[in-house]
């Protein structure tokens, strides 16, 4: 576990910047989200030849996913700008992870969810429901990730 000056990361360090929603950076214009995903999967399979043992291994593509969990509020903020969310088009989504008890070297680590867009646009709740989220889907192009030393 990552651990800086004694503190593990937690949601608290995470923040969400795009300069094509808007989104400034360090802003938090998206404090309705709730939740973010990513990955990053790569086909791998074994080659076989005599005996039925691998000799070799192949690669396949490179396929990434990602989504957000977004409050009804925040939903609404994106659609009163742009209408619907599908109407968005694409954007980067950066995720950061920065610790704010740090010391002055301490570094913040950053993924990019590049090339994202929405393939949907809805909502979903039922009786009792107290916070309404949905999560969607971010379809990203690719993501990248690495260290920017503050």
């Amino acid at each position: 576990m990552p651990i800086i000056n004694n503190v593990a990361y937690s949601w608290s360090m995470i923040t969400l910047s795009s300069t094509a929603l808007g989104i400034d950076e360090g802003s938090t214009t998206l404090e309705g989200v709730s939740g973010i995903k990513w990955n990053k999967k790569r086909k791998i399979e074994s080659n076989y030849g005599m005996g039925g043992k691998p000799i070799s291994r192949g690669f396949g593509n490179i396929t990434y996913t990602a989504s957000v969990t977004m409050d009804y509020a925040t939903q609404q903020m994106l659609r009163s700008t742009y209408g619907s969310l599908m109407d968005i088009g694409e954007f980067d989504l950066i995720v950061s992870f920065a610790n704010p008890m740090a010391s002055d070297d301490w570094t913040t680590t950053t993924v990019t969810l590049k090339g994202c867009i929405f393939s949907e646009d809805g909502m979903e709740s039922k009786q009792d429901d107290t916070d309404i989220t949905h999560e969607f889907d971010l379809n990203p192009f690719d993501i990248s990730i690495g260290n920017d030393f503050i």
